[in-house]
Parts: C-alpha cells; sequence; structure tokens
C-alpha cells in the first residue's frame, strides 16, 4: 500500500468511527458493530479499538469489550494503555471484582501524566467500596475542586451519586437520599437512562434502611424498567435479583406467627 493509500485508508477508518458513534447514541447497535470492524479492517488503531471497547461496555457486553480492550494493552502506547486501564477498571467494579477494579484503576493513574475527574472519581469509588468511607469522601472532594464546583452544586451526575452514597455512611441516610436524587435529576437531564437505573437501586437500598419499604420497591421497579428500555442485560438480571429478594423479605415481614 502506498503512503496516500495508507493516510486515506486512515480517514476512512476515522470517518466509520464517528458514524459508528453516532450510531450509539442513536441506539442502532447493529449499525455500531458493522462499522466498527470496518473500521479496525482499515485501521486497527488504538483509539479505534478504545471506542469500540467503549461501546461494547455501554451495551453491558462487558467480556468482548475486554477482548477487545486487551489488545490495546499489548501495545506499546502508554497514553492509550492508560485510557483501557480506566475502562477496565469501570468494567470490573461493574461485574464485582473490586480488586482487579483497584489494580487496573491504580495502573490507570501511573501510566497518565495528568489524571483527570473520571479517574479520580473511579479510586472513590473504589475506596468506598472498600468501606474506607474518609478516603472515599476525600477524593470526592478533590474531583469535585478539580471540575471547580462545590461537591453540592455539582452538574456531574456521577459525582453527585458517589458523593450522596458517602454522605449515606459519613452524615445520615436521608442527606445520602437527597443527593441521590439530585444525581438522579441529573442523569435524567442527560437521558441517561442506565445512570438512572443505577441511582434508583441505590435509593431503594437507603429507602430500605430506614424501612421504607413501598418507596423501595417503587425504585427497584423504576431502575429495573430505565435497564430494559436501554437493554442492559446485566443491570437487569442485578434489578431482578433485587426485587426477588425484596419479596422474599416481604414474605418473612408479613408473617403472623399467630396464625401458627
Amino acid at each position: 500500500m502506498t503512503y496516500p493509500d495508507s493516510v486515506a485508508s486512515a480517514q476512512r477508518a476515522l470517518n466509520l468511527v464517528n458514524c459508528a458513534e453516532s450510531s450509539s447514541e442513536r441506539g442502532d447497535w447493529s449499525s455500531v458493530d458493522r462499522l466498527f470492524r470496518e473500521a479496525l479492517a482499515l485501521d486497527p488503531a488504538a483509539s479505534h479499538r478504545i471506542a469500540y471497547g467503549v461501546c461494547l461496555a455501554r451495551q453491558e457486553r462487558y467480556f468482548e469489550a475486554i477482548s477487545i480492550f486487551t489488545l490495546v494493552l499489548d501495545g506499546r502506547d502508554r497514553s492509550a494503555i492508560g485510557v483501557v486501564c480506566h475502562n477496565l477498571a469501570a468494567i470490573y467494579r461493574e461485574v464485582g471484582d473490586l480488586d482487579l477494579a483497584r489494580r487496573f484503576q491504580w495502573r490507570a493513574m501511573l501510566l497518565q501524566d495528568d489524571s483527570g475527574v473520571e479517574e479520580v472519581l473511579g479510586m472513590a469509588n473504589d475506596a468506598l467500596a472498600s468501606d474506607h468511607h474518609e478516603v472515599a469522601e476525600s477524593l470526592a472532594m478533590s474531583a469535585c475542586e478539580m471540575n471547580g464546583e462545590e461537591p453540592e452544586l455539582t452538574s456531574d451526575g456521577d459525582l453527585l451519586a458517589t458523593t450522596g452514597l458517602v454522605k449515606a455512611v459519613l452524615d445520615s441516610t436521608e442527606e445520602g437520599l437527597l443527593t441521590l436524587f439530585a444525581a438522579y435529576r441529573q442523569h435524567q437531564a442527560d437521558h441517561d437512562l442506565r445512570r438512572m437505573g443505577i441511582d434508583q437501586l441505590n435509593m431503594g437500598a437507603l429507602f430500605g434502611e430506614l424501612n421504607r419499604h413501598r418507596a423501595e420497591r417503587a425504585c427497584l421497579e423504576r431502575a429495573l424498567r430505565y435497564f430494559e428500555q436501554a437493554s442492559l442485560p446485566f443491570s437487569c438480571r442485578r434489578a431482578r435479583q433485587e426485587l426477588e429478594r425484596f419479596d422474599g423479605l416481604q414474605s418473612v415481614r408479613s408473617f403472623d406467627v399467630r396464625r401458627n
């Protein structure tokens, strides 16, 4: 292939990736797969693989995303590897492998010269999952400062969600709920069904702690509805499991020993 041919192929691949990302915004996933495969056949650049992996992860096709990201890990592009490590940390955090999530998030921080809000927030979520609540609070505040915002006034729904979970532990469940609801409204404004569902799951758990079981079930039902609308199999399964757990506990709560 001559040099002009290589340039033309790279430009064609970039155009296909842009089309694929536009299709992903519309939820046209069959077109997304086709366009990304065509792009990678023309130019298997790390940036194109990362874009495809991110789209796969958004669909909760986690194992396929991991296989795409792993190809970048085998390369020598330090910056691309750092981005991939951050995305792998997010995936493993979602599927519950917290040890791998922490390892990849830490590696991402080491590989990037200037860590951003997403990386710091990832570390805050790892600290929260490990019950290091004060550390999580400090990291979440640092992420807000990097955005140039006050924690309670940030327009970043993900930051608000993490802050709400921290508040629920360190301050009060009620304060946590209020902040989580603000996160939910922000994700609603962003039309992010997946994050809206996660917010509802977290709010349901906090309502359960307050013994407000009707509100708890309503949150779980809304979460499942959002996940179904977004066609997210992993999250749908998680929400159904939470509903089954709730119904089982309700059967125990409603049991009247006097009827024996």
